[in-house]
């Protein structure tokens, strides 16, 4: 079992994290963690929870539908799950913070980001009565610029998958580890997902993960709002699924109707690792520190 102080450490970061929200007019909302699609990304596998339907990998495409209700600025913290997923950073279930504001960008979106570490982190120094960990503004990093330096050379411009997963971990992530806080930003459209492509540079998206101390924390992104494109890369990814001999998960049509009405304005997006900020926050060495049931204990 954690120590007794790591929930009291985890209630002050989030409750840290909804003054934060609160003060700037966000709605914390709730969506399902019984869902019938679980998204379709080819490298994250669903927990299955019955005939037709998983536990959610993330609250991203319900979420979503609410901006296409009319929310403009929502948040929620709530748990997702992963099939197979166990390590120093990972566990199978884990609890996840997303926010979405209606007429912003991955940009705005970044700052909105800085500024909500910069804030947790000293409440936090506070409760633990010690120095902020990170100073601002956090450096932003291009993906070519990252691989350029220290792989000598640029995705955007000779896609190669495997080679880009395996500089990205051996190479490009170990290079920049001493930098205690950064954005890896603008990443190679093979990578958009659920984000918008740059208008004045069509093998780029605007997409950023955050890194503290060398540990991945979050992943945002302009969302991208074109039906047409949104289908065609899930039928996409639906098809590397099944070349990989994985599972076909159905796609969200509720989601795919918001987008072919017209409904879902432009808005920037992210999720954020809760229990991975609470390790680095802490200095926690292994995600079983900050959490009160992992898998082991459950």
């Amino acid at each position: 079992m954690i120590q007794p102080e790591m929930h009291f450490f985890r209630h002050q970061m989030l409750r840290s994290i909804r003054n934060f929200f609160e003060q700037r007019g966000y709605l914390e909302v709730t969506t399902p963690v019984l869902v019938r699609c679980p998204g379709i990304d080819p490298h994250i596998d669903a927990i299955s929870a019955g005939k037709n339907f998983y536990l959610a990998t993330s609250p991203e495409l319900h979420m979503k539908r609410l901006l296409g209700c009319g929310l403009e600025k929502i948040y929620q913290v709530t748990h997702a799950f992963r099939s197979d997923e166990a390590g120093k950073y990972h566990n199978c279930e884990f609890s996840i913070l997303e926010w979405y504001e209606t007429g912003i960008n991955y940009q705005t979106l970044m700052e909105m980001t800085e500024s909500l570490i910069q804030t947790v982190d000293g409440e936090m120094g506070n409760c633990l009565d010690r120095a902020p960990l990170f100073s601002t503004p956090f450096p932003r990093i291009t993906i070519d610029d990252a691989f350029w330096q220290h792989a000598r050379w640029r995705p955007s411009r000779e896609w190669d998958e495997d080679r880009f997963f395996l500089d990205l971990i051996e190479i490009v992530e170990p290079a920049l580890e001493d930098i205690p806080a950064f954005f890896l930003c603008d990443f190679p459209a093979p990578l958009a997902s659920l984000a918008r492509l740059k208008p004045d540079a069509q093998n780029l998206c605007e997409r950023f993960e955050l890194y503290l101390k060398g540990v991945e924390i979050a992943n945002g992104f302009s969302e991208l709002t074109c039906a047409r494109e949104q289908r065609e890369r899930f039928e996409r990814d639906c098809a590397r699924r099944i070349a990989m001999n994985k599972e076909a998960y159905p796609l969200d049509q509720h989601f795919l109707s918001v987008l072919e009405k017209g409904l879902l304005p432009d808005c920037a997006g992210i999720a954020l690792g809760v229990d991975r900020l609470l390790m680095v926050l802490t200095e926690a060495e292994d995600i079983s520190r900050v959490m009160a049931f992992p898998m082991a204990q459950v």
